[in-house]
């Protein structure tokens, strides 16, 4: 939440009291190019934080129902789906398709209630007096694996009682890989990762036009999982050697395809690499069409070369998106 309160250097972390002595949050941070406006974590979502690393044993986030959804706020509309007078909602757009609601809600069904909340127009349910908040701050008060009672209309007929599961809501691009670095591979010099919140935080890529490619990346950024196993992988960086001349000056790229055959995550791309048994090796990045092309024979030697040049002793750690602990690597030269 935004208070009115000054938050200097040293402040975050610690406990905001309110005029009765009770703790209402947790400072974070100062509002940017403003005066004695700050950011608050308020003590709902401590709460919540602390009671999901108690079941699980680690935070796991926060849950929705992995849906898209628009607004009814137009009567021609709201009659077209066959909705009365006095009802409201929203309409599903699209359902995720790693949401744990796939097979229970379905596009153009409309949302009426959540555990016997009436639902507004506009998204929205009752908080305090006078005040509404979103559905998804509703949601967010819940576990993964529990369930919400939805009052649906689907083709002009009202399903009471839905059992809903809330989940985890998993992107494409993943915010953060649970205070672990970051997976990576390298190969013949070129170091591949996978595209993340933090790796465009660290261009500040929100703020300010960086370049063509950065945009490229921002693009798809709110994108869902087809799969569980998806990622997006980045060319980041080249390490120069000799036998990548040419190629030096290439990153932020996206990984798209090895020898024509599409690559759906960093280890997927280290099988394809294992696999291929072509003379040449060639890779194809957007945007712009860029591309590579590697010999088979020497990649080993070159990726051994280049790790041992710059002290890299794993030339590739590889992790799954459900669990942040590496499930693969290998130490240079081995």
């Amino acid at each position: 939440g935004v208070i009115i309160l000054a938050i200097n250097s040293g402040n975050s972390g610690g406990p905001v009291v309110n005029e009765d002595r009770k703790i209402v949050g947790v400072a974070f941070q100062g509002l940017e190019g403003a005066e004695n406006i700050g950011y608050v974590v308020p003590v709902t979502v401590v709460q919540h934080f602390l009671e999901d690393i108690q079941r699980h044993g680690r935070y796991t986030g926060f849950c929705t129902f992995g849906i898209s959804y628009y607004m009814l706020e137009n009567a021609s509309f709201r009659r077209s789906l066959g909705m009365k007078d006095g009802m409201s909602g929203v309409r599903i757009g699209s359902v995720d398709p790693t949401a744990a609601s796939l097979n229970i809600l379905q596009k153009n069904d409309v949302i009426l209630e959540i555990d016997g909340i009436s639902l507004g127009n506009d998204g929205k349910v009752p908080y305090r007096p006078g005040e509404r908040v979103a559905m998804n701050c509703y949601l967010h008060t819940k576990f993964d694996g529990d369930f919400v009672s939805v009052k649906l209309l689907r083709d002009g007929e009202i399903f009471e009682n839905v059992r809903v599961p809330v989940s985890i809501q998993r992107r494409l691009v993943p915010a953060h890989f649970q205070n672990q670095p970051p997976p990576y591979v390298v190969v013949a010099g070129l170091v591949f990762t996978v595209l993340s919140i933090p790796y465009l935080y660290a261009y500040d890529a929100w703020a300010d036009y960086v370049s063509d490619k950065i945009c490229y990346l921002l693009n798809h950024v709110d994108k869902p999982l087809e799969k569980s196993t998806d990622q997006m992988i980045v060319l980041t960086q080249v390490l120069a050697h000799p036998k990548n001349l040419g190629y030096d000056k290439l990153q932020d790229l996206h990984l798209k395809k090895i020898n024509g055959k599409d690559v759906k995550s960093l280890q997927h791309f280290r099988q394809l690499l294992s696999d291929c048994q072509d003379e040449y090796i060639r890779l194809e990045l957007a945007p712009d069409d860029y591309c590579i092309v590697l010999e088979r024979a020497s990649m080993d030697q070159i990726t051994k070369e280049v790790c041992e040049e710059h002290f890299i002793s794993k030339d590739y750690v590889l992790r799954s998106n459900a669990d942040s602990s590496a499930i693969d690597c290998t130490v240079n030269g081995s």
